[in-house]
């Protein structure tokens, strides 16, 4: 599917927020007049995945319940298949007013979660995947990420939980770094791996050289994988990071002939990656942007 209803390509408008994944803001980096939103992204990629209509109304009933700009929304590649994970901060943390109640109490009315979380810890986010199967109501909303702060190390970094009907589970460390000064330290982070021998480890093929230009890099120390994430690239980093994964020709192509009304924002994208038959292989990707 190539094309997409032209009024799901949703326009800049005065006042728009714009943030991070992290819902850190930033200025835009060009004139804003007549350009599109990052929403317009993901209604594309749901439109080309073929995404139950559902699915639209979940994310249109998140943005409507928490406001725009509340929101962040990733869709990740595995295999072929796009699924979609929304990400909810609120940095009050214990004064929050986006919390895990408020959110499951919007999409109660799309699907059953019997999961809870006590609002009394000191989480500052939490996510959770949407896809095809919990729009049929094949299944229930039975996993929640919840992350939490690190006091006390030299480097920012968060800890993320899975909690499902078993219980939590300790899932990954992420430690957050300045792209342009802090190179030498992110190289030694994405090099001490559990998971990689380190002679012969190509870095670049971790970093990538194209995308090292960006604002943050997130390196990530997961159970059975590690993962690299780079904030605030550029469109044409956007582009190099769809082009290098062969990500669908359709939302290629959407990109690309977007790229003047899509140049003034900043993206964020990562990837996961394992040994794999000897060689270091991209598990899953994602691109995310601000609904």
């Amino acid at each position: 599917m190539t094309g997409l209803d032209p009024g799901r390509l949703e326009l800049s408008a005065p006042g728009d927020r714009y943030a991070d994944y992290c819902l850190w803001d930033y200025e835009p980096v060009g004139p804003t007049a007549g350009r599109l939103r990052q929403a317009s992204l993901l209604w594309h990629s749901l439109a080309c995945a073929g995404a139950d209509p559902m699915l639209f109304a979940i994310c249109d009933a998140l943005r409507d319940g928490l406001g725009p700009g509340r929101s962040v929304w990733g869709a990740k590649l595995r295999d072929g298949v796009t699924t979609w994970e929304f990400y909810f901060y609120d940095y009050a943390r214990l004064d929050r007013t986006v919390s895990v109640e408020r959110v499951l109490a919007i999409l109660a009315p799309f699907a059953r979660c019997d999961l809870r979380y006590a609002g009394g810890r000191p989480y500052f986010m939490f996510s959770l995947d949407l896809d095809d199967a919990l729009a049929r109501g094949e299944r229930s909303l039975d996993r929640l990420n919840i992350y939490v702060g690190n006091p006390g190390s030299s480097v920012s970094s968060g800890l993320s939980y899975g909690l499902t009907a078993e219980g939590l589970v300790f899932d990954n460390l992420y430690s957050f770094y300045d792209a342009a000064r802090e190179r030498d330290a992110i190289a030694a982070k994405a090099a001490c791996s559990a998971h990689f021998d380190l002679p012969g480890l190509d870095l670049d093929a971790i970093l990538w050289p194209e995308l090292m230009r960006c604002g943050v890099v997130v390196v990530a120390n997961k159970r059975r994988c590690d993962g690299v994430y780079f904030s605030r690239v550029g469109i044409d980093g956007l582009i190099a990071f769809l082009d290098r994964l062969a990500y669908p020709p359709a939302i290629r192509d959407f990109v690309r002939s977007e790229r003047r009304r899509l140049s003034h924002l900043l993206f964020d994208v990562g990837i996961d990656y394992a040994m794999i038959d000897g060689r270091l292989t991209v598990t899953k990707s994602a691109y995310y942007g601000l609904l």
